[in-house]
């Protein structure tokens, strides 16, 4: 098995031997091919005010902000046909990996496989990372198989046009607390700290303004100079109390 040269990406795609649907010879690097972002995104929730949702990116020119800690679901525009001798991995394009945004799920393609490359992304950087409607996010390599497979992938994801229905209801109606909220928590807790404090600055002062009448600390200071033999036992103070 080989990785196959710009060249031959080419080649193969001009001799209809692999199709990437559509084609775009700018998009040919040395040994790998980019596919674009499609219009659609599936944004995970942001707190409770900040539901998930499908975001159409042809509505948004300036694209959508994915959050520090929040997972976005993306899809291909271009769709892509391997034949039997061919198989795939795919992944984010480094310009993205470089300020932070991590991808996961199945980066394996097998001979035979038919449609967009699906992929979920999380924001795992410290600022909001911008993506658009047809931008370069993929980045595919083929390898040449040293035979042909006997049968191609017939699995659940063959000609898949649009995320499956359990990506869907899993990002969309998530309903925890995410990684994406916890700038938002330490937000609130800030400010939750300066209230306490402001409070604290408005309460008296306990041990304020408490001092003793003059006469009061004089019968404490005359009874603290009489002699000892002049003080009442405690049986005789229960007798003057009638206990």
């Amino acid at each position: 098995m080989s990785i196959i040269t710009g060249r031959q990406i080419k080649e193969f795609v001009n001799k209809g031997l692999l199709k990437i649907e559509p084609f775009d010879e700018a998009l040919v690097e040395p040994a790998t091919y980019d596919l674009r972002l499609s219009y659609k995104v599936l944004a995970s929730p942001v707190g409770e005010n900040q539901l998930g949702r499908v975001i159409d990116l042809r509505e948004s020119p300036e694209g959508c902000s994915v959050l520090p800690g929040q997972m976005v679901g993306i899809l291909s525009h271009e769709k892509i046909e391997l034949p039997l001798n061919m198989s795939g991995r795919f992944g984010i394009r480094s310009l993205l990996a470089r300020k932070g945004m991590n991808a996961f799920g199945g980066v394996q393609l097998d001979p035979g496989f038919r449609g967009r490359l699906i992929m979920n992304l999380i924001n795992v950087g410290p600022e909001p990372i911008q993506i658009r409607y047809k931008e370069k996010v993929f980045s595919v390599e083929f390898s040449k198989l040293d035979e042909m497979a006997e049968t191609g992938y017939d699995g659940p994801y063959q000609d898949q046009d649009d995320f499956p229905a359990e990506q869907y209801n899993y990002i969309l109606s998530a309903r925890t607390t995410s990684l994406a909220e916890i700038p938002t928590l330490r937000l609130g807790l800030g400010r939750l700290t300066g209230l306490l404090e402001e409070f604290e600055e408005k309460l008296p002062d306990p041990d304020a303004g408490l001092s003793l009448k003059p006469d009061v600390e004089k019968r404490l200071l005359s009874s603290s100079q009489r002699p000892r033999e002049t003080l009442l036992t405690p049986n005789q103070i229960n007798d003057k109390l009638g206990c």
